[in-house]
């Protein structure tokens, strides 16, 4: 009898035991898991911090430094998720001089009411439009789209710009302010490193051969580019 109730008082300490510890792992499973999720909300609060930071005064567009920053976080979420991502550079047609005519005060009411028209269309979380390069130059990312669906935003940015009519009479190819935009998509690779990248310089070859063409236009670039597999 004394040896059953010794062996029932073994038993009872070990179920005492694997209970704290069950409980001990619970608890700290709770605070890793708390943990987890103040770090991702501590990193959508940075996230949102930067976004409303990195903000050009002239324009109320993003800075550049944030769109290289969203284009890189982008492209890593496409290459998990195999999507494809776009990048519009697009420039304000004979924006300097119309600048050396009537003034630089003028070609910058101009150049934010170019962007102020522009915005709105740019609105899904994947997409981000930001002052990018000379003074009348923008760059769009477009998130989760390929080379057709990002043709046809290009060419609705176009049309956006055509019929503001803002008056330009320094332009030699329009009476009015125009856009001309290059357009490069592309698929990564999971395998592809970030700094490989060369889809911004593909839309700017793009941009280039937009600009030589006549401004006021769209250009798809279709050139050789080693930045993975073509959208």
């Amino acid at each position: 009898m004394a040896y059953a109730f010794a062996l029932l008082a073994v038993l009872l300490v070990g179920a005492g035991y694997l209970l704290g510890l069950r409980r001990g792992l619970s608890r700290e499973e709770a605070l890793r898991s708390s943990l987890e999720e103040r770090d991702e909300k501590l990193t959508i609060v940075e996230h949102e911090l930067l976004r409303h930071t990195a903000v050009d005064p002239a324009t109320g567009l993003h800075t550049q430094e944030y769109f290289q920053e969203f284009l890189e976080r982008e492209w890593r979420r496409a290459s998990r998720e195999r999507q494809s991502v776009a990048i519009l550079m697009m420039e304000v047609d004979h924006l300097h001089a119309l600048s050396e005519r009537q003034g630089k005060p003028h070609a910058d009411a101009c150049l934010k009411g170019v962007a102020t028209a522009l915005k709105p269309l740019i609105h899904r979380p994947g997409d981000v439009m930001a002052r990018y390069g000379g003074r009348g130059k923008f760059g769009v990312v477009l998130g989760a789209t390929d080379a057709k669906g990002a043709l046809t935003m290009a060419e609705k940015l176009r049309m956006t710009v055509e019929s503001l009519k803002m008056p330009n009479p320094a332009s030699p190819s329009a009476p009015f302010l125009t856009l001309t935009l290059g357009v490069a998509a592309a698929t990564p690779d999971r395998e592809a490193a970030w700094q490989d990248i060369e889809l911004i310089a593909a839309a700017e070859r793009a941009l280039s051969q937009a600009r030589e063409s006549g401004r006021n236009t769209v250009v798809l670039d279709t050139g050789p580019a080693p930045i993975t597999s073509p959208a």
